[in-house]
């Protein structure tokens, strides 16, 4: 998994049919303690985060594993937001 947050929404008025009701975010890449590295995704928003939040990506194949993306040309699925983060030393992220 990989970690970045939202900060926009990618508006398609002429798309694929495939997924209609599909929602695509802009994400930034980010370290877990919430850093962003400057690197920007277009991601499908498979669990209805908001700009701001602090959220866990998939890429590549293993997006077309859920039963809504299967044999759909995703390559960028985001799958969590993330409230919390602990490492060996303690917290290093809270929401």
């Amino acid at each position: 998994m990989n970690v970045a947050v939202v900060c926009g929404t990618a508006v398609c008025t002429v798309r694929g049919d495939t997924l209609p009701d599909a929602r695509f975010l802009l994400i930034e890449r980010a370290r877990p303690d919430g850093t962003l590295t400057g690197d920007y995704l277009v991601a499908l928003d498979a669990v209805g985060s908001r700009s701001g939040d602090l959220v866990m990506y998939a890429q590549g194949s293993s997006c077309r594993w859920t039963f809504e993306t299967e044999d759909q040309p995703i390559d960028t699925l985001i799958v969590g937001i993330i409230d919390a983060i602990d490492g060996d030393q303690g917290s290093i992220y809270r929401e």
